[in-house]
């Protein structure tokens, strides 16, 4: 395209934009997003190529979901210097209105280093309307792809965002994270910026295998009971409230205690971690010795929250990490192992509301301690789900496997089947398949085993592809983000009737319905199935 249109549109005499200049890199490819204050607020997404910046107009900003699909509106190429302006655009200009840089960054194109062939296949890409990349942001991270629009003029693309460890699943606005906004979340939106750099999964599952185990690091168990705490002065922001509280002789830093992580319902951020706190003696056998993938929602449950799995060396030396070799990227993941109350704490104070404990630990990383099948519904009644429930517990008493349920804690259900780290992950999930194929052959209408919710609106899903090394399901007892600061709770199958909801269970009422019950979920922990037995009656019962 050359840079003769974006000359021609611009009186240089009058704007600060940059000329045409020789200014070149030789490095990595750059990328910039400039926020746009013209007539109409939009931000330009620029990629260097050929020495110039291919650039794209997108009116709703950029985003980290993938089921956003952003119109994107290729205009002129802008000369590379472009990439550092910021500035006002005076009146009457083409494009007036103050320009500011959003994010920016290197980036690459998919699983290839080489800039000249990267460079190649891009232009490509562009001729035949479709390139993917991964982008190395302060805010945008992962893979993207851009994709010309059919059917409408030429220059219409969209901007999609592919799944990855850095996508997230809430809804997501570019202004949110505009720095010196009273809109401002947070200023990282996805992954910590020490990450190294790494090709985006080429798979579109929200979560990739992961496998072999390198080395633990870190300190052991601390088994100290005496707790103390002390108070440092809070800061005239009521939300700056800091506390250094002593855990099991572990002094761990916490703050923003007073930031209200539920605001309809007045729970604050140190409400969470006093929860997690007061029922950590139960919660943390299913923890202990597992990898953590974190679930941040460092500004509360009604924002954009961000999956981070490698925590680098940011973690103080008293907490104990893991690293796993990731398939998918070639990389080493360094996870959190939550042993102890103390690493509890420090999660809930990175904003980790939900818990994501791997299935398996790392003593046996390949063979999981339980199954599960998640009851993922569409357009369903509660009810409906307690139907599909009911029926995989008559299916499971008949072919001698136990069987545990809980609520997911929004609008499904978890059910687990103890195996004690007896079978590998193929094994386990052949189990899962047969016993959901079953449930689906007995209750076609209202099951699926279609995992795109588009094509099951009314049907609950039967999620069986959990069962893979590196899948995460939300832990028991964990809190979720969702309204009402509801619990994910374990039940009674005397309990898993007409009439139960996951809102009746909150982190308001389960510390004191764990003292009337007990831990009903740790039979999951204990003597494990007969998988083969079970295998074989499931296929005896075809």
């Amino acid at each position: 395209m050359g840079l003769q249109e974006y000359n021609q549109k611009r009186d240089f005499s009058q704007t600060k934009e940059p000329a045409d200049s020789a200014d070149s890199n030789k490095g990595a490819l750059k990328f910039v997003v400039q926020r746009h204050e013209a007539s109409k607020l939009h931000y330009d997404f620029r990629l260097e190529m050929e020495g110039v910046l291919k650039s794209w107009a997108v009116p709703k900003g950029p985003s980290l979901n993938p089921n956003d699909k952003r119109l994107a509106m290729m205009v002129e190429d802008h000369p590379f210097s472009y990439r550092t302006f910021e500035g006002d655009i005076p009146a009457g200009n083409y494009g007036a209105g103050h320009v500011a840089i959003w994010d920016e960054g290197d980036y690459q194109v998919v699983d290839m280093n080489d800039r000249k062939k990267g460079e190649q296949e891009l232009l490509a890409g562009l001729q035949n309307g479709s390139i993917r990349f991964v982008l190395h942001g302060k805010k945008l991270r992962g893979e993207f792809a851009l994709i010309r629009m059919k059917g409408r003029q030429e220059n219409a693309w969209l901007l999609v965002k592919k799944p990855d460890d850095w996508a997230v699943p809430e809804a997501y606005d570019a202004e949110d994270f505009v720095e010196g906004s009273k809109r401002t979340k947070t200023k990282t939106s996805a992954k910590e910026q020490n990450k190294p750099k790494v090709a985006a999964k080429k798979s579109d599952m929200p979560e990739a295998s992961e496998k072999k185990l390198i080395k633990p690091k870190g300190t052991g168990r601390i088994k100290e009971k005496a707790v103390a705490t002390k108070e440092k002065k809070a800061g005239k922001d009521k939300s700056n409230k800091e506390e250094d509280r002593e855990i099991e002789g572990q002094v761990v830093h916490l703050t923003s205690l007073d930031k209200l992580y539920w605001s309809d319902e007045h729970i604050t951020k140190g409400d969470l971690i006093n929860y997690y706190q007061n029922i950590a003696d139960i919660l943390l056998p299913y923890l202990i010795d597992r990898p953590e993938s974190l679930l941040r929602h460092p500004n509360g449950a009604g924002a954009p929250g961000f999956f981070q799995k490698d925590v680098g060396d940011n973690v103080p030396e008293w907490i104990e990490t893991t690293d796993i070799h990731s398939e998918s990227t070639n990389q080493e993941v360094n996870y959190i192992v939550c042993q102890h109350k103390a690493t509890l704490a420090y999660m809930n104070n990175l904003g980790c509301i939900q818990l994501n404990p791997w299935n398996s630990r790392i003593q046996a990383l390949e063979k999981p301690d339980w199954a599960v099948i998640d009851l993922d519904p569409g357009e369903n009644t509660y009810d409906e789900v307690i139907e599909v429930a009911l029926l995989v517990k008559e299916i499971a008493d008949a072919i001698g496997a136990d069987c545990y349920a809980k609520t997911s804690g929004a609008t499904g259900m978890h059910l687990y089947f103890p195996l004690q780290a007896k079978y590998p992950f193929a094994e386990v999930k052949e189990f899962a398949h047969l016993l959901a194929k079953k449930v689906h052959a007995q209750l076609p209408q209202l099951t699926s085993l279609e995992r795109q919710p588009k094509e099951r609106r009314y049907q609950i899903y039967l999620d069986f592809l959990q069962n893979a090394i590196g899948q995460t399901i939300a832990a028991p007892y964990c809190v979720r983000p969702k309204p009402g600061a509801t619990v994910s709770a374990p039940l009674a199958w005397t309990e898993v009737k007409k009439g139960l909801h996951p809102a009746q269970f909150t982190i308001k009422n389960m510390p004191e319905r764990l003292k009337q019950k007990g831990d009903l979920f740790k039979g999951v922990l204990g003597q494990g199935i007969g998988l083969p037995k079970c295998l074989q009656a499931l296929k005896k019962s075809k």
